[in-house]
């Protein structure tokens, strides 16, 4: 199971929201590349970095993700407002470990075109819910779709990563919601990625002992607060499996 630091940009900082609010976010560097590079330097194999201002239609932070992208040697999936085929075949061609889509997911059409132009190792798909149902655009939208149902038809279009994110908790350090997760064995053949609650080394471990179909945990706020140090984690996590 991978450790993977999350980096969310919004207006041109490295914050955390608090259940995908931005009226409830926290600053935590106005350097995203210095931070990056503190996580790359820590041991991090993968970060997960996640424009928010092109999520929410607030601008982008594109330039900096090109800055990651050039300046970095660890490797990274991006995601946050990826609406169109040529963008995520331009973060690809920079360098982009994987592309992350999220409302457009739902966009049979564009999926369709997407996986016929991107190989599929390159193409990951946000599984966002609140209550177990789909949220979109940026998650202000809470839909009437499961989001087990979701990644269900995602296995049918031969996509292979999933990020699976409790909206609900994302944010909140009020630890993984156990009962959702355990229903995520039904895709085991899936590499799906976990977001939202985590809040001590405790609830990784809780992880790794219990739900071995998890490929990799995705870890925000917990790390930024000092709750989890990224090198006190390697030592009980096999995080060489990228």
């Amino acid at each position: 199971m991978l450790i993977i630091p999350a980096i969310d940009l919004y207006q041109g900082n490295v914050v955390r929201l608090i259940k995908g609010d931005p009226a409830q976010s926290k600053v935590y560097s106005n350097n995203p590349l210095e931070m990056a590079k503190k996580w790359e330097d820590e041991g991090a194999k993968l970060l997960h970095v996640v424009d928010l201002s092109a999520a929410l239609g607030q601008g982008d932070n594109f330039e900096i993700i090109k800055t990651f992208l050039r300046e970095l040697k660890v490797k990274i999936e991006i995601g946050g407002g990826i609406r169109s085929l040529e963008k995520a075949k331009e973060l690809v061609d920079l360098g982009a470990q994987r592309v992350i889509i999220g409302t457009k997911g739902l966009d049979e059409d564009f999926l369709n075109r997407l996986t016929k132009e991107i190989d599929s190792e390159k193409i990951a798909v946000g599984v966002d819910v609140i209550d177990s149902l789909m949220a979109v655009e940026g998650w202000k939208k809470k839909t009437d779709f499961s989001g087990l149902d979701f990644i269900a038809y995602l296995q049918l279009k031969m996509i292979k990563w999933i990020i699976y994110t409790d909206i609900s908790r994302d944010g909140t350090l009020e630890g993984l919601d156990c009962k959702e997760t355990k229903k995520l064995k039904l895709f085991e053949g899936m590499n799906i990625i976990l977001a939202g609650g985590v809040a001590s080394l405790d609830d990784l471990k809780l992880v790794e002992k219990n739900f071995p179909f998890i490929w990799g945990v995705i870890v925000g706020k917990a790390l930024y607060e000092g709750r989890i140090k990224l090198s006190e984690a390697k030592e009980y996590l096999n995080i060489d499996n990228i």
